[in-house]
């Protein structure tokens, strides 16, 4: 069994699942200075060159990420990659534009461990900065890395695959497998703690927000024998100056069918270099 995919690699590649959803209307993108910039930044990306792309941000993204380390990290992340851009149009003034760009992307799908493709079409924001055209690309978390953190219990084993920081939670991207012979319940949103190697203590966010809180393991998820399932949970926390530290994630309850008692099963999560 696998969660939403989409969701659990981070709002960064939620932009798949745009390209179903129906197109607003734009016209021909017009050659001006705003537009010049939106390929630059495009081209950026493409080559990989994230200081650069950094760079072109507005003031407010600039300092939502705080550095181009930050911003860099969403995408090394999810080992994203912009293989082909193409702007389709536009929509606003030379104040204000939404641009709808075709890419081809490439990026590690979390639920499989495997490489994925796809054509999407995404939203790219640009405008007027003090005169100088800047862009808007909010979404993403802060700052984000990958790891391969495991453990196990009673047969059931579960691999934190990411953390994606956003200024008010942590997101931990998770993936289960029961190697047992009967089905096991995983309960996450019970009993399940966040720890960091500073002292932190941080709970689930369980608010119903199904963008954010993971709908299957917040109702409960009953995995049968040799199944998974990834998905991702939110901790509420404040934003850090430092998020790279080492940290320690309890998810409980889990209940295997007929058993006496519940267990839990601990992470640790080695600081990233």
């Amino acid at each position: 069994m696998t969660g939403r995919a989409a969701r659990a690699t981070s709002a960064l590649l939620a932009l798949v699942t745009l390209a179903a959803a129906p197109l607003p209307a734009y016209v021909p993108a017009p050659r001006d200075a705003m537009t010049a910039t939106v390929r630059r930044y495009l081209g950026a990306l493409r080559a990989q060159r994230y200081g650069a792309a950094f760079a072109l941000l507005d003031d407010r993204e600039r300092a939502y990420f705080g550095a181009a380390s930050a911003y860099r990290s969403v995408y090394l992340a999810d080992a994203f990659r912009l293989e082909r851009a193409q702007l389709l149009g536009a929509r606003g003034n030379a104040h204000a534009r939404v641009y709808f760009v075709r890419e081809r992307v490439a990026f590690l799908d979390h639920a499989s461990d495997a490489r994925r493709e796809a054509e999407v079409t995404v939203p790219l924001g640009a405008t007027q900065d003090r005169g100088v055209a800047r862009i808007d690309d909010p979404g993403k978390p802060y700052r984000a890395y990958a790891t391969d953190a495991r453990a196990g219990e009673d047969g059931v084993q579960v691999a934190v695959k990411k953390l994606d920081f956003y200024p008010d939670r942590v997101d931990v991207v998770l993936t289960f497998v029961n190697r047992g012979s009967g089905f096991v319940t995983l309960l996450p949103y019970g009993r399940s703690v966040l720890r960091d190697d500073r002292g932190g203590i941080y709970h689930p966010l369980a608010n119903r927000d199904w963008t954010v809180t993971d709908h299957q393991l917040f109702e409960g998820v009953p995995l049968a024998p040799r199944a998974r399932y990834t998905g991702s949970m939110a901790f509420t926390a404040p934003r850090f100056a430092e998020p790279l530290r080492a940290w320690q994630l309890t998810l409980a309850p889990a209940l295997r069918a007929g058993a006496d008692a519940p267990f839990a099963l601990t992470v640790a999560i080695a600081r990233p270099h």
